[in-house]
């Protein structure tokens, strides 16, 4: 069994690999599950209004901005027998079945503001859990090895079990809601009991597969959200956020149309399973492809590489009709999974880069406010951007649930289909470009964080390194190393 802490660095083996990235399940498939029927339940079956709909995601996000950066304080802060970290997986396990269920339960109100007020609170309490587990997670990978290639291998686990998450929680919901008897609120409903336990059960697996740095736990009393707010002065965590932010805005716009696109413009909802799943399936095989070019020509190269295609990709839905065939849907859609893997994997793989960075910084082991920001950030993007964003445009384009559409409000809709996340890949693009980790640059990093540790001094720095140092930090090199 892994102890919570350990003295002196240890090996990360093929099976820590495997079972560190378990736990993105979790992560990967909740979000999607969310992303693409909860905001069509949420119109098509509960009966609340689009723009009302989508502001039920806002909801959480306003607890989000206290509860993210808290966490991420807390995680750095934790003191028990079973880690800072570790300990809130097996916390976890079983408010992950329930609060996902109650994202979905059948309830019954009279009035649209009762409805959005119960689905609000179930989104709040849903978004408390998944910062519960998933902001220590994040944390590890930076903890787990000091080295490269290893962590992009952590991250690309995690993003393979992500993705592999996401092909059963685009394809099989669906199928269970269709096949359960008592129409779609029963379908729903058992639906969320078989994914609640699905996402719960492999925190054991990662408990006992993980561990920790031997750097306890942070003395600091600073306030959390001033602690928060200092990460911002690392120059490569602000280029990293922004790739972050528009890779998944891009995604979760994508996801979220997806099904109305399929059911509304198409008129061939039956594609749903077979369209998300070639999406999926080759976005999961590209992953290892993703994890090779981040290794031989740098991070930001594979990410832009991967927006670039994701972007012909949308275009090419501009070929799709309803009376294509559905192996060239598929071919569409599994051209864009093969853009999109870049987009899921490259911003988590940066992670652990710009932690190390924040550590040249302040001279502190700080992965659990890092993880946090990169947690509150996912969910500000689906709740704040994504999502209410979408349920705006779906009122303002006159969409009206379970009815044919006007020809006006679909040329509009597809327009939005394409637009919103291509406007979104441009950026994440124009982002990268200002990304200055390199694979080189990385590794001129962990050396002089390993020589730092050490007792070296800064005097001995050489004139490269302190060049690299001042260039991912944004900050003098002599102003490096210490607590402000």
């Amino acid at each position: 069994m892994d102890t919570a802490n350990t003295s002196a660095p240890r090996t990360v083996r093929r099976r820590n690999i495997l079972l560190y990235g378990l736990g993105d399940i979790y992560g990967g498939g909740a979000f999607l599950v969310i992303g693409t029927l909860f905001l069509i339940y949420l119109t098509d079956v509960v009966g609340l209004e689009p723009g009302l709909a989508g502001f039920v995601f806002s909801m959480g996000k306003i607890w989000d901005a206290v509860s993210d950066p808290l966490m991420g304080y807390l995680s750095d802060r934790t003191k028990s027998r079973f880690g800072r970290r570790r300990v809130y997986f097996l916390a976890g396990i079983v408010p992950i079945i329930l609060s996902f269920v109650l994202l979905w339960l059948p309830v019954k109100l009279d009035s649209q503001a009762a409805l959005f007020a119960y689905y609000s609170l179930s989104y709040i309490v849903f978004a408390t859990v998944i910062t519960m587990v998933m902001i220590p997670y994040s944390a590890l990978a930076a903890e787990m090895s000091g080295d490269y290639k290893v962590r992009n291998s952590l991250s690309g686990s995690r993003l393979f079990f992500s993705g592999f998450s996401s092909l059963i929680a685009a394809t099989v919901p669906m199928m269970i809601i269709n096949m359960a008897a008592g129409g779609q609120r029963s379908g729903y409903m058992l639906m969320s009991i078989i994914f609640g336990v699905f996402f719960a059960l492999p925190w054991i697996f990662v408990y006992f597969g993980t561990w920790e740095s031997a750097v306890g736990p942070l003395d600091r009393k600073e306030n959390f959200i001033k602690e928060f707010l200092t990460i911002f002065r690392n120059r490569s965590f602000r280029v990293h956020i922004l790739m972050y932010i528009f890779a998944y805005s891009a995604m979760d716009v994508l996801m979220a149309l997806f099904i109305y696109y399929l059911t509304y413009s198409l008129r061939r909802p039956e594609l749903y399973s077979i369209a998300m799943g070639s999406l999926m399936v080759v976005q999961l095989m590209a992953i290892p492809v993703y994890v090779a070019v981040a290794n031989r020509l740098g991070k930001r190269t594979a990410y832009i590489i991967g927006l670039s295609i994701w972007a012909v990709g949308m275009v090419g839905t501009l070929l799709l009709s309803p009376t294509v065939s559905v192996a060239f849907v598929a071919l569409i859609c599994a051209f864009i999974g093969l853009g999109t893997s870049a987009g899921v994997l490259i911003p988590y793989t940066i992670l652990p880069n710009v932690i190390d960075v924040d550590e040249l910084m302040t001279g502190e082991q700080r992965s659990g406010i890092y993880s946090g920001a990169m947690t509150f950030t996912r969910k500000m993007v689906q709740g704040v951007i994504a999502m209410p964003l979408i349920g705006l445009v779906l009122q303002g384009i006159r969409f009206v649930p379970n009815a044919v559409q006007s020809p006006e409000t679909l040329a509009k809709f597809f327009a939005f289909f394409i637009g919103g996340p291509f406007i979104f890949i441009l950026a994440g693009i124009a982002a990268a470009t200002r990304f200055k980790l390199s694979p080189k640059a990385s590794e001129v990093l962990a050396a002089e964080l390993g020589r730092l540790r050490a007792g070296g001094s800064k005097a001995d720095a050489s004139a490269e390194t302190i060049a690299v140092c001042e260039e991912v930090s944004g900050k003098p090199y002599a102003q490096c190393w210490k607590k402000d």
